[in-house]
């Protein structure tokens, strides 16, 4: 396999961005097609099986690297990052989506919490958009929330007899739950 050059000064570009290469992955790219442009030692030309052994690499990305260097030069080399998937949610919907969050569940709902199924059904009734319930925890955090927390105050719980109980009925608890004394130093 060998490698036209498209532009002279390629394989001292190529050794210099191997030399300055942090990412492996990118490094070897750049040393695959330096291979098959330049040779090895003595060897002008090497078969792509040679050119992968001496790169530790596959003889499949031999050929993708080599040809997109055939196809647009060293700046090829470097690869696109890739869009991903287009939102379920539009911006509006997902800033809709936060204020209901951070507003809680209202009194009529009888929670003290929304939880990761409730939500999914929340965003299907309002967006109608279908989410699984991992796609559900996953757009949490992208949108800033944890999906673990602290249970708040039950709405029906009574702070008065909450701090009766607390007192009255468990202070050995509360005396145990002190820090000890140390009785002795060693």
């Amino acid at each position: 396999m060998k490698v036209d050059w498209k532009d002279p000064s390629d394989a001292e570009r190529l050794r210099r961005l191997v030399r300055q290469a942090v990412n492996a992955k990118q490094r070897d790219r750049y040393r695959v097609v330096l291979i098959a442009g330049a040779g090895l030692g003595d060897q002008g030309e090497l078969y792509r099986e040679q050119i992968a052994a001496a790169a530790g690499r596959s003889r499949q990305f031999v050929d993708e690297w080599v040809g997109r260097y055939r196809r647009g030069g060293i700046d090829a080399l470097v690869p696109r990052r890739q869009p991903g998937a287009k939102p379920k949610l539009t911006t509006e919907q997902r800033q809709e989506l936060c204020a209901l969050l951070d507003a809680g569940p209202g009194p009529e709902e009888g929670l003290s919490a929304f939880n990761g199924p409730i939500i999914r059904q929340k965003i299907q009734e309002r967006f109608g958009t279908l989410y699984t319930l991992d796609g559900v925890y996953k757009l949490l955090h992208r949108l800033g929330y944890n999906d673990l927390m602290p249970r708040t105050t039950h709405p029906d719980t009574d702070p008065a007899e909450l701090e009766a109980f607390k007192k009255n009925i468990c202070p050995s608890v509360w005396i145990s739950s002190k820090q000890p004394t140390p009785t002795s130093v060693c």
